[in-house]
């Protein structure tokens, strides 16, 4: 994967630049600018190439955000030898863990490469308005997933909407509240929602895909009639359907499945390591994560999902069987799929939202695609959180379904306090902002 010759200085969470370039790169596809401003609409090209390329980072889509989120739970175990991911198997999260802190600063990268975006595209001469909408459309839908990012694993966060483009630019800002950083979020999709049309390339956000995630941001704040409502209009208008084959969705060899809303992408040339850390070592792996017993227990015999979860009888493990490229990690990284709107619906129906739909069908819809028998009802929390389980099984979901919902204290035996269910604030950070407040309990 690309990396960068110079990352920018990290002071605050906010990502400051040098003078001359906003990102000094050695590759053409990351930003590349004049003093900090992007002026011509070849760079903006450049800039957004770079801007989804933030998303391919280790500290990013091509590993942390996705493993935490089901290590942390029980989906995962951590069986390698990296102290940090430890730590977030144990729930016993240390305020210098250090990949934690790269991921807050990869996060605010990618933030400042969108907050550039938006700020200067339209600006550019001879950019035609339809170019101008959906570039910055499309920063505003990543933006709204990096602070989505931010406020469902740290809380509150600083929000930085402007360029950081050198030191005179940076504040040593205090943390937003929770509340803050969502109106912020959902801002930016109805933003998205605008001005991105029928615009629709695989890789890359659209219409639906800012609709769904915003369906999801309603679900995470309780918000259910909202949720539900986006979730319907996307399964209902959106030309995504469920695929047939459940294990279809994650073939490397032939990506974009018809419920493919929105993935990262990856190559050959620009793979992730998912399948390296997952994969035993003769088979060309780490194995610094396995799968959680009790995972594996919680498939019906004829679930055809449990095929996400590989038994390797040399060594009597499991393995995750979703990312299967170990030699190139051109395994794309789902985001967002139709079957999430099923389940966000089911949820916000048994939540007291209205809508033509029952929680029930669209519970067993998702049951009838794995290749299991309807369920007569009636449909709970447990059921919906236990479909999702197995739905989004290392898709880096489970942490965060068991937190939204209270739930981790109950399941979870190294949770003893909602204390537990956000990270703290990286002791880095503090040290060099003294208005950066620690989450409780650290």
């Amino acid at each position: 994967m690309k990396k960068h010759i110079l990352y920018i200085i990290l002071l605050t969470g906010i990502l400051m630049a040098g003078c001359e370039d906003l990102l000094d790169v050695t590759t053409t596809d990351t930003l590349n600018v004049d003093d900090g401003v992007i002026t011509t609409a070849e760079r903006a090209t450049l800039a957004l190439n770079g801007m989804y390329d933030g998303l391919q980072e280790e500290e990013f889509y091509a590993n942390y955000v996705i493993t935490y989120g089901d290590l942390a739970a029980d989906n995962l175990d951590h069986t390698g030898t990296f102290t940090t991911s430890k730590q977030v198997d144990n729930n016993a999260v240390l305020t210098n863990n250090v990949t934690l802190n790269d991921v807050w600063g990869q996060l605010y990268f990618v933030v400042n490469i969108a907050n550039t975006l938006i700020e200067d595209v339209p600006g550019i001469d001879n950019m035609e308005p339809g170019m101008i909408d959906r570039m910055t459309g499309e920063a505003y839908f990543v933006r709204a997933l990096c602070y989505f990012t931010l406020v469902k694993s740290w809380g509150g966060v600083p929000l930085q909407t402007t360029p950081v483009r050198d030191s005179k630019d940076v504040e040593a800002k205090a943390r937003s509240s929770a509340d803050q950083v969502y109106d912020q979020i959902e801002s930016d999709l109805d933003a998205a929602i605008t001005q991105l049309g029928t615009f629709s390339v695989n890789g890359r956000a659209n219409i639906w895909a800012a609709r769904a995630l915003k369906s999801r941001v309603h679900l995470y704040q309780g918000e259910y009639q909202q949720a539900h409502d986006l979730a319907d209009q996307v399964i209902k208008d959106s030309p995504y359907t469920l695929a047939s084959d459940y294990m279809s969705i994650f073939d490397y060899e032939n990506p974009y499945s018809p419920e493919s809303i929105f993935e990262v992408d990856f190559t050959e040339q620009d793979g992730n390591s998912l399948a390296f850390w997952y994969f035993q070592d003769d088979l060309g792996g780490r194995y610094e994560y396995g799968v959680n017993p009790s995972l594996v227990n919680a498939y019906e015999d004829d679930d055809s999902r449990q095929e996400a979860v590989f038994y390797y009888s040399e060594t009597d493990n499991y393995m995750v069987y979703k990312y299967r490229d170990v030699g190139s990690g051109s395994d794309n990284v789902m985001v967002i799929r139709l079957a999430e709107m099923y389940l966000n619906r089911a949820e916000a129906l048994l939540n007291g939202a209205t809508g033509t739909s029952t929680a029930l069908d669209d519970v067993n819809t998702i049951r009838d695609r794995a290749g299991l028998a309807d369920l007569a009802g009636p449909v709970t929390l447990d059921i919906i959180l236990d479909e999702r389980r197995k739905e989004f099984a290392f898709e880096g979901h489970r942490w965060f379904d068991l937190t939204r919902t209270d739930q981790a204290i109950e399941v979870l035996p190294n949770v003893a306090s909602s204390d537990q269910y956000l990270w703290p604030i990286p002791q880095g950070e503090r040290d060099v902002n003294p208005n950066l407040a620690q989450n409780p309990g650290y």
